[in-house]
């Protein structure tokens, strides 16, 4: 074999593998950066419901309250617990049926875990009795996780207002009596009050401290979202 000849063969050859080689690694590299742009912008996208997408706010302050069934109720006793929040009246003639309905929803959700609970605080207490919201609980079919609260209305609407960031008042129309929120909130095994990042248009999201607990004004409700928050916290 005439090695002269042959050299420039050899080379071409060299050349073509060193070519190849470049672009082989080039386009692994390119792929293993896309898989991370790829994974990146999912952790940017994806829904908030693992625990570390749920901020954290304040303490729920200390409570006490009766329950339907004339048992003493406290923040302490929820200690351990996820439970779901509102305020309301029985004689309410607008939001509370449908913000009823929805926490009936969210109870038979999870009535299969032992560690949830729903809360619903009465703003009425003087009308709203134990034996009142006994028979009010019968209209949503509660199951026994569901506590409906009464008790003394200067702590109800302390708590309303400083505990749960939630607006109650007196209202001057006599025909409806009283003014509250339609919101829901979410509270942690620890006691604190937690919520999501949600979208507010196609490149801003901002944190909520409330779940919409009804519809209104064509703002839809939040339903699904708290119930998958309040499994998140379950299973944590």
């Amino acid at each position: 074999m005439n090695k002269k000849k042959d050299t420039p063969y050899y080379i071409g050859l060299g050349v073509i593998i060193i070519i190849f080689g470049y672009f082989a690694v080039t386009n692994v590299i390119h792929y293993i950066n896309k898989d991370k742009v790829v994974d990146s912008n999912r952790s940017e996208d994806r829904l908030p419901v693992a625990d570390k997408f749920l901020k954290k706010f304040n303490k729920v302050p200390d409570f006490q309250f009766v329950n339907q069934k004339g048992d003493t109720i406290t923040n302490k006793d929820l200690l351990g617990k996820v439970y779901v929040i509102d305020f309301f009246f029985t004689t309410c003639p607008t939001i509370c049926t449908p913000m009823s309905m929805n926490m009936s929803k969210v109870s038979e959700a999870l009535k299969s875990q032992n560690d949830f609970r729903t809360i619903s605080i009465t703003i009425d207490p003087d009308h709203d009795t134990p034996e009142v919201l006994k028979e009010y609980a019968k209209k949503y079919d509660a199951n026994s996780n569901w506590d409906f609260l009464t008790g003394d209305k200067d702590a109800t609407y302390k708590l309303s207002r400083e505990g749960f960031n939630a607006y109650v008042g007196e209202s001057d129309n006599e025909n409806i009596r009283f003014e509250h929120s339609g919101n829901f909130a979410l509270v942690d095994r620890n006691g604190y009050i937690r919520s999501r990042k949600v979208r507010i248009d196609d490149q801003n999201e901002n944190w909520i401290y409330h779940y919409n607990g009804v519809q209104e004004n064509e703002i839809p409700d939040q339903i699904k979202e708290i119930i998958e928050d309040a499994e998140t916290l379950l299973n944590k």
